[in-house]
């Protein structure tokens, strides 16, 4: 089991990692638990997140709690007082506040392809 305490940390992996109040860029392991860092990438089979700012997240079983997060990805995903860009999972549980939502989504891509279509009519006048 790694153990880092305090500090800023390039990147660590192994089977079990614990994380307490640091920052670190990549973190993969197979169980990790951060509480009060800031990590940029995330990737584990389980994870337990408090009180955490990450950029990505990936993994089986995600549980965060009051966390900031950019885009997590999981099959199933527990967040509690959590707010994140993107949340893509199987299941998804607790209360987030994600800015894409599916109705975002769709209208961004419905004025994506309405926005080409009148560019190329007006490029072929």
């Amino acid at each position: 089991m790694n153990r880092e305490s305090g500090s800023v940390i390039s990147a660590v992996s192994g089977d079990s990692v614990e994380i307490d109040q640091s920052a670190v860029r990549s973190v993969d392991a197979e169980r990790v638990e951060l509480r009060q860092g800031a990590a940029q990438h995330v990737r584990g089979e389980s994870l337990e997140v408090s009180e955490s700012a990450m950029l990505s997240v990936r993994g089986s079983e995600v549980r965060m709690e009051d966390c900031a997060a950019g885009v997590v990805l999981g099959e199933r995903v527990t967040m509690r007082e959590c707010s994140s860009m993107l949340v893509l999972a199987r299941h998804v549980d607790g209360d987030t506040t994600s800015v894409i939502t599916p109705a975002a989504a769709f209208a961004f891509g419905l004025g994506a392809v309405t926005a080409m279509v009148v560019v190329r009519r007006l490029r072929r006048r």
